[in-house]
């Protein structure tokens, strides 16, 4: 089962891996191995996007409840650059140095499993 796509917007090595891809997507199953697997096989088992950006997790504790804080950032592949050269936007509409942020808190002493909260800022 391939797994869900992916946002080529934050994945750096989109443009060497576009043509793996592409030759990839086009494999079936074997007509010999009765629907078995795919043969020379699927580009998602070949292909792994790299993405640039953070990942923190912080176990806190406040008031006698246990919270899990996640920070996540993945930073834009399109006009990016150092700060000093990289400003406005593109003639694409892409803004520079583009940053999409997620905080995450987990709270394990609500509920069954827990209460999950997310905020993402573009």
């Amino acid at each position: 089962v391939p797994p869900a796509p992916y946002k080529d917007m934050y994945a750096w090595n989109h443009f060497l891996t576009r043509e793996l891809e592409e030759c990839g997507s086009g494999h079936t199953a074997h007509p010999s191995s009765g629907g078995g697997p795919a043969t020379p096989g699927n580009a998602y088992h070949w292909v792994l996007p790299v993405v640039h950006g953070a990942f923190i997790q912080r176990k806190l504790h406040d008031y006698g409840r246990s919270l899990n804080l996640v920070l996540l950032a993945r930073r834009s592949r399109h006009f990016a650059g150092t700060r000093y050269l990289k400003r406005g936007v593109s003639d694409r509409g892409k803004v520079a140095n583009d940053v999409e942020h997620e905080q995450v808190i987990h709270d394990e002493t609500t509920g069954d499993g827990g209460v999950f909260s997310s905020y993402l800022q573009i």
